[in-house]
């Protein structure tokens, strides 16, 4: 482990994944952690799987980007083959009332000349925090991605979070512990190996290919700030992560692809006190052992990733060490990269979302879908249950699973 006074940083792995105690802390963790599920073009069965690792009792946010006309699809699908998962939302990303949420609240950047919500993982990752910090009880939040593969890596995950957040050893009893409360804790998976399937065999690589141009950045910037020395940042670009609801509610958003490296440097800044009081931060790298299998994309599509990660350091420059500067600029020379300047949202706790008693709903219009949407002010419970994917008469408590009778 490297301290400093504000900032704890760990690289973890575990000997063993699950004993008895384990289970018995995830009975209390997994309704009190809700999983954001940033989902984009995949399909309605890749999804699925995905899902079907997630504990049932947990609240599950899927923020959906995909076309409207294949929503009311998934929708089918997931109410088909998702009989027990009792907590599932499903938000559009362009949906007309989280566009009158935003605007109201004052966020309008975060809107294109439509009216309606920007493309971006960032903004469906913020839409995800919204959701669950208005659901109020969530004490933890889990993004992962909708593009895995072989979703049963999430087990490890999972199981690997719930020992972590509840793990006061994991912090250090110290005189000081009565702070932690306050707390900015974030996990982020790693993974000792990244195998690609290459002529029939695995070929294994230590970073990814964003990851091992943006890591160094942040080796040098915890010297530079803090003091640590030589420590390997592994997770820079980490889609599977999970934060407390504190950390998840300080943090700004930034737009698009730039959302995990920004949120990490948001996550030093505070530690740092850039901005205010210092604030007491831990960052754990955790090494897991599944493999994870995502769709790969093209060079063009991680050249655009790795221009939008660095370019979250520019939202820093005037604090940022002549080090880090001369570093991102010998990248951009060797690379030449042309950086892209993110969009930056306010943190969740400045939206002030306690002190609202009423959020918007789009009324349905019987136009051509061209019309301006009509809004009503509802309470918010009534404002999260337009999302549930099953309501209170078709939950899946009443549900019922028959089989034919074949006699012979």
């Amino acid at each position: 482990m490297q301290r400093n006074s504000k900032v704890y940083i760990e690289t973890i792995r575990f000997s063993h994944i699950l004993e008895t105690d384990t289970l018995e802390n995830f009975h209390y963790f997994s309704p009190h952690t809700a999983f954001v599920i940033s989902h984009k073009a995949e399909s309605a069965e890749t999804l699925q799987g995905v899902l079907w690792y997630l504990p049932t009792n947990s609240p599950i946010i899927i923020v959906t980007n995909s076309s409207r006309e294949d929503i009311e699809h998934l929708k089918t699908s997931l109410r088909t083959h998702l009989l027990y998962h009792k907590k599932i939302y499903i938000v559009h990303q362009k949906d007309d009332s989280i566009a009158q949420f935003f605007k109201t609240a004052g966020v309008h950047h975060m809107l294109g000349n439509d009216g309606k919500v920007l493309d971006g993982k960032g903004e469906g990752m913020y839409i995800g925090t919204l959701f669950s910090a208005l659901l109020d009880y969530p004490q933890w939040v889990i993004f992962y991605d909708a593009d895995n593969l072989v979703p049963s890596a999430l087990l490890e995950y999972t199981l690997a979070m719930c020992r972590l957040f509840l793990s006061t050893a994991a912090y250090g009893r110290t005189s000081q512990e009565s702070h932690m409360a306050d707390l900015l804790h974030n996990v982020r998976i790693c993974w000792s190996s990244k195998p690609e399937v290459n002529n029939g065999s695995l070929d294994y690589k230590l970073l990814g290919r964003c990851t091992s141009v943006v890591s160094p950045l942040f080796t040098t910037l915890l010297e530079e700030w803090f003091g640590i020395q030589d420590y390997p940042i592994n997770s820079s670009n980490a889609g599977e992560q999970g934060m407390n609801i504190k950390a998840a509610k300080a943090l700004r958003f930034s737009s698009g692809y730039s959302i995990e490296t920004f949120q990490f440097l948001e996550l030093l800044s505070k530690s740092f006190g850039l901005h205010g009081q210092p604030r007491r931060a831990l960052l754990q790298q955790y090494q897991s052992k599944s493999a994870h299998f995502h769709t790969k994309k093209g060079d063009d599509h991680i050249r655009k990733l790795i221009g939008q990660s660095l370019g979250c350091f520019f939202v820093f420059r005037d604090s940022l060490p002549a080090t880090i500067t001369n570093q991102l600029q010998r990248i951009c020379d060797e690379m030449s990269l042309d950086l892209s300047y993110p969009l930056i949202y306010p943190a969740v706790e400045d939206l002030h979302i306690e002190e609202t008693d009423l959020l918007p709903l789009a009324m349905p219009t019987l136009g051509d879908g061209d019309d301006v949407p009509i809004f009503t002010y509802v309470h918010k419970e009534v404002f999260l249950h337009q999302y549930r994917l099953f309501n209170d008469i078709d939950s899946q408590d009443s549900w019922t699973v028959t089989y034919p009778v074949v006699e012979y």
